[in-house]
């Protein structure tokens, strides 16, 4: 019976030393599973976080080998594929209105997929900050001759007869340049005023004449009044209705030199992209409509009547261009909200190059905001570059080395960039918001630059 006891007892001890170890096993297992589990999780997570990563990079390489292959006029299909490292990367490229293209690429790496896009155009850039921007011809403002916009002119500013008016801001460079007999109903610029109306702030350096709604700083100020502050040298004979303040200040400099916007090696790459589309000799159209571009014309381009010239590509005309009698010049909608050029003359030439509408003819953009129609004219001299006449619409008016003429009844461009711009009666120009702003279509193949570029997926 003790013998029987003694081994009851010690069966019933090896019993609940099994239990506890396997409690101690569940303990260790579960201890050890809460301990290894976030670190299964954290290599899983960065096993996924690698592999999008090698998607995303592989989708990049795919779209830098597009844009390579398109600036450097390489064959490339509209899809194409690449395998690296036994990944691939699925590249598409779709052409977009207005020379755009935008190229996506698609990388796969292990069921992970990341998505990047570029977007390249052959665009250049040019801001047209003035409604009217002269050279060293200055600008002349006839009768009822309105500037809806600002003025920066390297010469002067001045008006013939009466109702001459800049809506906004007119400058004067140089310390000779003056503003006469103009209203201005912004502020006012120039070493030298006289006879003026400024609806705001004036600032010279030499002299003041005139009537003054707003404030007025100058040097000396005589025979005038002033409606707002003026500050001043010497007066005499002034009206001064607000406060006056003296000696001038010493900190006025006279405003310097603007040059113009456009280069002379943009405009030689405009008229070799004209050339890339081949030459032909001179085209007169008298009705109908007209497709050309991009396209080099030896000799002149003539529309009358009703005839309408459809632009899908820059054109550059050796001679004369003339549009008469409600023709029509428009850029084709394939431009979109870029602009296009209709380039004339040759350079260093003060005979050929002139430009002229007349009779309600008409231009434009493509008809989407920001587009606009550029008439460029190389001709050299005080002869007349560009002619606007008689109730026509226009877009931009270039003319770098010579006069732009606009010219009686409501004719009217958008801006006006010249050596000397000329407004004859009624004549209007209306600066638009967009203009700061244009893009161009230039450049042959290879010109290509990128607009925009990030991951899209």
């Amino acid at each position: 019976m003790k013998e029987f006891k003694k081994r009851k007892i010690n069966n019933q001890s090896g019993a609940a030393m099994l239990i506890a170890i396997v409690f101690f096993l569940f303990i260790s297992l579960a201890i050890i599973s809460g301990l290894v589990s976030p670190s299964i999780r954290e290599v899983a997570n960065a096993s996924t976080n690698l592999n999008s990563k090698k998607s995303y990079f592989l989708a990049e390489s795919g779209t830098e080998d597009a844009i390579y292959r398109i600036k450097k006029s390489m064959t490339i299909s509209e899809s194409e594929t690449i395998t690296l490292n036994s990944n691939s990367v699925i590249t598409t490229i779709i052409t977009l209105p207005g020379n755009t293209k935008e190229v996506s690429s698609l990388g796969n790496v292990f069921g992970y997929q990341r998505k990047t896009k570029a977007t390249l155009s052959t665009d250049i850039g040019v801001s047209f900050n003035y409604g009217v921007h002269a050279g060293e011809g200055g600008l002349q403002m006839d009768n009822n001759t309105r500037v809806i916009g600002n003025v920066y002119a390297n010469g002067d500013i001045v008006g013939t007869s009466g109702g001459a008016t800049i809506t906004e801001t007119a400058i004067v460079a140089g310390a000779t340049g003056k503003i006469d007999a103009v209203s201005v109903n912004g502020d006012a610029n120039a070493h030298f005023l006289e006879d003026i109306t400024v609806g705001r702030n004036s600032f010279s350096a030499s002299l003041l004449r005139g009537t003054v709604a707003g404030n007025a700083v100058s040097d000396s100020i005589s025979s005038c009044t002033i409606n707002g502050n003026a500050t001043y040298d010497t007066q005499t004979s002034c009206t001064i209705l607000g406060s006056q303040t003296t000696p001038n200040p010493t900190n006025y400099v006279d405003p310097s030199p603007v040059p113009f916007p456009i280069s002379d090696a943009q405009i030689t790459a405009w008229e070799q992209e004209a050339i890339a589309g081949g030459t032909i000799s001179s085209q007169t159209y008298n009705s109908g409509s007209q497709t050309l571009g991009p396209k080099k014309i030896n000799g002149n381009l003539t529309l009358n009547n009703t005839a309408e010239l459809i632009m899908t590509g820059t054109i550059w005309v050796t001679g004369k261009v003339y549009f008469n009698n409600s023709s029509k010049v428009r850029l084709s909608p394939s431009y979109g909200n870029t602009s296009g050029v209709l380039l004339a003359g040759v350079k260093g030439s003060t005979s050929a190059g002139e430009i002229e509408l007349n009779n309600s003819s008409f231009a434009s953009g493509s008809g989407q905001p920001g587009s606009y129609l550029m008439f460029l004219s190389q001709r050299v001299g005080t002869s007349d570059a560009i002619d606007l006449e008689n109730n026509i619409t226009a877009g931009i008016a270039y003319a770098p080395y010579g006069t732009i003429e606009i010219t009686n009844n409501n004719a009217g461009v958008k801006e006006a960039t010249g050596w000397r711009v000329h407004l004859q009666n009624n004549s209007t120009i209306t600066y638009e918001s967009g203009l700061p702003d244009v893009n161009f279509t230039g450049g042959p193949s290879g010109a290509w630059s990128v607009q925009g570029w990030g991951e899209s997926e």
